[in-house]
């Protein structure tokens, strides 16, 4: 069978992308104190350790922790953070929503299990267009660029992408009394959701994705990362009787850097040339994931974009979130080429994307 991952080279052109962040930033210690009162004792000392070692200080969220289970506060839902999102891409591509031909969602944390994610986005939007919803972490962006560029390719253009994660809500704090890594949920991960709109036949010099690629691992791992509970597979028992994230961690530690060079490998053997590429861009897991990826890909780690430190991991939306801040950190000069390489644990799959920057946003 065929494991070969796809490669796409394409002109395909990026009109405008948008991120969202909900709620004002929480510091760890913060977070510790609102959620401390449901977790087990002696937990939040713990917790305050894993924050420091992962380098994240704070991220945003959509809960408040008020009480050990919630769900998001109205304005900050999934729906309104992909709303959101897609409104800034669209606006800063000076297009109408009208305009967009089809949108395209991904996300491990949906407003609803049925209907997808992505509908209700569309309703927020008022949007009455064809709409597709990927169910993926952290790869979720690969695999949705490569269903735009062929979609765009057959004349169905511009495409809409977001990716949301709204992972707080699928917290229950008084877990950490059966599993301690729930610890490292509650201070790793952050919520938001960031878009991005293509389209076909970019200028030669306008901002552009010139190359795609998506894969996996060979061997069939088992999960690194998985959400237990609301799935066929997944029967309830007393100590999980709601939907929330495990992971084996010394797996992911193990294999997720493999996942990062198999994609450098990738952009190699399509032609893509370390020493000509201008900034990075690494699925930010935590906050030293630029001294982590310039060790392991040889590269300056002064050009690697990582701000887990105070955004957290975002899951779904982190690559979307980090190109959309960078366009917009005027870091940027016409030419410069970013390479984006993503690595999720889920089933340890990778992927990636060559960004160049026009002399204009869209």
């Amino acid at each position: 069978m065929n494991s070969d991952p796809i490669v796409l080279y394409t002109r395909l052109a990026v009109l405008g992308t948008g991120s969202v962040l909900p709620g004002a930033p929480i510091s760890t210690a913060a977070l510790l104190a609102k959620a401390g009162r449901h977790l087990p004792e002696g937990t939040p000392a713990l917790a305050l350790r894993i924050a420091k070692r992962l380098n994240i200080a704070q991220r945003h969220m959509v809960r408040s922790f008020d009480e050990a289970l919630e769900v998001a506060r109205p304005y900050d839902s999934g729906p309104k953070l992909g709303s959101r999102a897609i409104t800034l891409a669209v606006e800063q591509a000076q297009l109408n929503l009208s305009q967009i031909r089809i949108l395209l969602g991904h996300t491990t944390t949906p407003h609803t299990l049925l209907p997808a994610n992505i509908a209700w986005v569309a309703e927020e939007l008022g949007f009455s267009g064809a709409h597709l919803e990927l169910r993926q972490a952290c790869t979720g962006f690969a695999g949705a660029l490569i269903v735009s560029a062929g979609l765009a390719a057959s004349g169905v253009t511009p495409v809409a992408i977001v990716g949301s994660e709204t992972g707080s809500v699928f917290l229950d704090p008084r877990f950490a009394a059966f599993d301690k890594t729930q610890l490292i949920n509650l201070v790793q991960m952050g919520d938001g959701a960031g878009a991005i709109a293509v389209g076909l036949n970019a200028q030669l010099d306008g901002p552009r994705i010139e190359l795609a690629f998506y894969g996996s691992l060979r061997g069939y791992p088992p999960p690194g990362i998985a959400l237990r509970q609301g799935g066929s597979g997944q029967p309830s028992s007393k100590e999980t009787r709601t939907a929330h994230f495990v992971h084996d961690f010394q797996a992911v530690k193990t294999r997720g850097l493999d996942l990062l060079r198999e994609g450098l490998c990738i952009a190699r053997e399509a032609g893509v040339e370390p020493g000509g590429i201008h900034w990075w861009i690494v699925h930010p897991a935590n906050g030293r994931m630029a001294e982590i990826a310039a060790d392991a890909l040889n590269v300056p780690s002064s050009r690697v974009i990582c701000e887990a430190s105070t955004l957290g991991n975002l899951g779904s939306a982190a690559i979307w979130v980090a190109l959309d801040r960078l366009r917009r950190s005027g870091k940027l000069v016409a030419g410069d080429r970013v390479m984006v390489l993503g690595a999720e644990a889920s089933k340890y799959m990778f992927g990636g994307f060559l960004y160049v920057h026009g002399d204009r946003l869209q």
